[in-house]
């Protein structure tokens, strides 16, 4: 508990009053770059000194399962929540997994499987671009949720949202505003529309009839769209044609079917038993000492390697 308590002190210390501040004072030997180098270093023990935790590192040790979720051998669904209270945190747990499931399910030779992501922006995806870029052909289908693009250039950046964007080529939307609904009005593109007017004066009237391009579906349309009304876009391929790519249309959602499906579930089985709270605690408490352990002892090996390799240098 003390060292835990230390650690969050340190942490708070260092958000409010700057990390480079209290680690430079530390070391008041280090000047020009290498004062700059342990400057930022210390910035990046802000955001790591909130992970400090023995249930988020109780979770994320151990040897349970892999993260190869389309293995054909070994199967498996993994789902993984965000805490809107502690995002901040575990978003930087969460974007670890992320990362590190891209690059061991986007192989050839694995199953169909799919990523699903609700509310994108509350989590960092590093890699995201080039897995929809390239999952398609390994099978892997990309599936991300969000309530608006502005959320995702807040959080990721201009350049990279609009790089995640662009290059998905299935589009569902329903009520958006602002921006959103002008981008989507524009990709959507335009259609030549036929349009009659009419003028009525003392003598006669007259009809006339012209064309004209016009959005498809217009912003002021998207951003009135009611409960169950969707507009989108979808992609083909070349052996299995759509004609009618963009589509606005209704979602009838068969409440009596679905209720009865939620009633039908199970709960999620428990893999592991302990008895109480008190045999819980203490098993994670003494992982989180192995795991501090553990850091202390790669750290001296690291050392004494470069110890051993600086004095071959010379």
């Amino acid at each position: 508990m003390k060292e835990k308590v230390e650690s969050r002190v340190r942490g708070d210390l260092s958000a409010r009053f700057g990390g480079e501040c209290l680690e430079t004072y530390r070391v008041k030997t280090r000047k020009g770059a290498g004062c700059l180098a342990y400057g930022q270093i210390a910035s990046a023990k802000i955001p790591l000194s909130r992970m400090i935790s023995p249930q988020l590192y109780w979770v994320m040790t151990g040897n349970d399962f892999t993260l190869d979720i389309n293995n054909p051998e070994e199967p498996k669904i993994l789902c993984v929540g965000n805490n809107p209270d502690r995002q901040n945190i575990y978003g930087a747990a969460l974007g670890l997994y992320n990362s590190r499931i891209v690059k061991l399910i986007n192989k050839k030779g694995m199953l169909k499987s799919g990523v699903i992501i609700d509310e994108l922006p509350t989590i960092y995806f590093k890699g995201l671009d080039n897995l929809i870029a390239t999952a398609r052909s390994n099978k892997v289908a990309v599936c991300l949720g969000f309530q608006d693009f502005s959320q995702l250039e807040r959080d990721y950046g201009k350049p990279e949202a609009a790089v995640v964007m662009n290059t998905v080529g299935n589009i569902f939307s329903g009520q958006v505003v602002g921006s959103t609904a002008k981008t989507l009005s524009e990709r959507f593109g335009k259609v030549l529309q036929q349009r009659q007017s009419m003028s009525i004066n003392r003598n006669d009237v007259s009809h006339s009839i012209n064309t004209q391009m016009d959005s498809l579906i217009p912003a002021s349309k998207i951003s009135t769209l009611t409960q169950g009304n969707f507009v989108g876009a979808v992609c083909d391929n070349i052996n299995e044609r759509i004609e009618q790519k963009i589509f606005h249309a209704e979602i009838v959602v068969d409440s009596e079917a679905v209720n009865a499906e939620m009633a039908a579930y199970e709960p999620i089985p428990i893999l592991s038993k302990i008895k109480d709270k008190a045999t819980m605690d203490a098993a994670i408490q003494k992982n989180y000492e192995q795991v501090k352990q553990d850091v202390r002892e790669i750290v001296l090996r690291e050392k004494a390697r470069l110890l051993i390799n600086e004095s071959h240098n010379s």
